[in-house]
């Protein structure tokens, strides 16, 4: 947990505090101490190992005891019954930069307002009746909020984002089309779907796509480029240029921000300007840079620009990589399809295993398989690998969920039989962070895990995810070789790239794991792909790019195991 999340916890007390008309004097005691924690260098999470928080400015005992409790929960009840003083949608009000204390208790108290859904109703309308100045500010801050609220999960935008583009390519005056944006650089999340074209009727080719029938709104239009609202309620942005501009266009709408502004002053610093030549490719612009190529993946601002200089770029991991799926589930638990079926997809695909991991029973659900229908599954795979090619290998795996201790739900005699076990807590996921965090980490700790699955939903910035200390979460899998697996499922994803680049770093394995409960969500995988890339992952840091027998060995050496499975 760093500074900036215990400052705005302690700012937003101190918002909550004044919205109540309390004490002066405590409300800038708050206000004092969370931007007091925004200028400290050092990690409160050591300040506190050394006992001295209260040796920071402003900070006393009162405020040390809060830190020390968000440090180790997560929480801090004293906000929490604060919030609970107050309606539910109020303290979202508060974080408007454009509104000031004053403002948001009048919108309550006089005019009912209590939600950002019913500010942006009463802005639209007229009806807040606040001043020309804050009126005009507040319309971005809503706009901001409207869209990161309308934000879609990747694996929900890219499909559609491929469909559209695949329609656009068909209309006669398109002659290139790609899909550019956080799509294209692979962000977890997505607001809007981009999309530069290549015409030689930029201005004609615009006002034919505004004119089609799945537009519902036209929310900004320009000569060569609009925004706008199509009949699914999916935001997409398109641009047109002539086609010699076409690949500066890409590079340049592909982003982030932050990447494009470092290639523009170095651009500058030629004497030329990136829009104003033209290339075949988009390394032919990083090769006038003096660069060489950066995958979109990588365009984010962090580090990739002087990694580039140093010639010091990862040699991304790709699709073509990929040998097999850590975790795809059968008709013997939740899954659609047979495990005759499930090979034969996965051999099409090209791979050399897939790991069946339908869940173990969990007494918490009440949903899984019993350990008798378990050791029947284990015995039917056995049965399809020996009618399978040498070359293909379905691995018998299984998901454990985890007790409130960490010890999975699963008899340690099954375990040992299996190929693959996943430990993943899918129960008690709202417990205090250390609680939750020790529980991972003792999982990681028995020597029968193979793979730990984060809690689902943490790339997706779910407010609802308790925080879980990853530092201790990514020394404990560096400290017992367990593997940290990158969940592809579309609605699902879990652990972010940030913390695989961090894994990487550490030489902790990943996997890949489709989860895929039907044969077609295989192909899911891709998104874990990108992923991996985003975290700067090469092969060598993904057990999926090994072959079967080297994988074989990694679990049954590697991972600790007491008895290796014979097969």
């Amino acid at each position: 947990m760093d500074q900036q999340y215990v400052s705005a916890i302690f700012d937003e007390i101190a918002n909550l505090l004044e919205l109540r008309r309390d004490d002066p004097f405590r409300i800038r005691a708050y206000r004092r101490a969370a931007q007091t924690l925004l200028s400290i260098d050092e990690s409160l999470q050591a300040v506190a190992q050394r006992d001295a928080l209260e040796a920071i400015p402003g900070i006393g005992k009162i405020l040390a005891g809060e830190i020390n409790e968000l440090l180790n929960t997560g929480r801090l009840r004293y906000h929490d019954q604060l919030k609970s003083t107050v309606p539910e949608g109020l303290p979202a009000l508060l974080r408007l930069p454009s509104l000031t204390v004053q403002q948001a208790r009048t919108l309550w108290q006089q005019h009912r307002i209590t939600s950002l859904k019913q500010l942006a109703q009463a802005y639209r309308a007229d009806q807040t009746r606040l001043d020309a100045a804050t009126l005009a500010v507040l319309g971005r801050d809503l706009a901001a909020w409207e869209r990161d609220e309308n934000r879609m999960l990747l694996g929900i935008a890219r499909p559609r984002a491929e469909a559209l583009a695949r329609n656009l390519a068909k209309l006669p005056t398109v002659q290139q089309v790609e899909i550019t944006g956080s799509i294209r650089r692979g962000a977890p999340l997505v607001a809007d779907i981009n999309i530069v074209m290549g015409s030689e009727d930029p201005e004609g080719l615009i006002r034919y796509c505004r004119r089609q029938p799945e537009v519902t709104q036209i929310l900004d239009s320009g000569a060569t480029s609009t925004v706008m609202l199509i009949s699914e309620g999916l935001r997409v942005s398109l641009a047109a240029v002539p086609p010699a501009q076409f690949v500066s266009a890409l590079l340049l709408s592909t982003g982030s921000g932050t990447h494009v502004a470092a290639l523009q002053r170095r651009a500058q610093r030629h004497g030329w300007g990136l829009s104003e030549h033209t290339a075949a490719k988009e390394a032919a612009l990083y090769e006038l840079l003096g660069l060489p190529f950066v995958a979109p993946e990588l365009r984010e601002g962090r580090g990739e620009i002087e990694a580039a200089e140093a010639d010091d770029l990862p040699r991304l991991m790709s699709q073509q990589d990929v040998l097999g799926d850590f975790r795809v589930g059968s008709h013997w638990g939740d899954g659609a399809n047979s495990l005759d079926q499930i090979a034969q997809a996965a051999r099409k695909i090209g791979y050399q295993y897939v790991a069946i991991c339908d869940a173990a029973y969990s007494a918490a659900t009440g949903r899984g398989l019993s350990s008798e229908e378990l050791e029947q599954q284990i015995a039917s795979i056995e049965l399809m690998n020996a009618a399978l090619p040498d070359d293909f290998r379905l691995l018998a795996g299984v998901e454990v969920d985890l007790s409130p201790d960490g010890d999975p739900q699963a008899p340690a005699v099954l375990l040992q039989t299996c190929d693959v076990v996943v430990a993943a807590a899918r129960t008690s996921l709202k417990e205090p962070r250390r609680q939750l965090t020790r529980r991972l980490c003792r999982a990681m700790e028995n020597p029968l895990v193979h793979v730990l699955a984060l809690p689902p939903g943490r790339q997706a910035g779910d407010p609802e995810m308790p925080p879980i200390d990853m530092e201790a979460i990514l020394e404990t899998a560096a400290a017992t070789h367990t593997c940290l697996e990158i969940n592809s499922h579309p609605l699902r994803p879990g652990l972010p790239d940030v913390h695989v680049r961090q894994a990487r770093d550490r030489g902790v394995m990943l996997t890949l794991g489709s989860g895929a409960q039907r044969i077609r969500d295989m192909q899911s995988i891709t998104l874990g792909v990108t992923t991996a890339r985003r975290g700067w992952a090469e092969p060598r840091h993904l057990l999926n790019t090994r072959p079967l027998q080297a994988v074989l060995q990694f679990l049954n050496v590697n991972s600790r195991r007491r008895v290796p499975a014979t097969r």
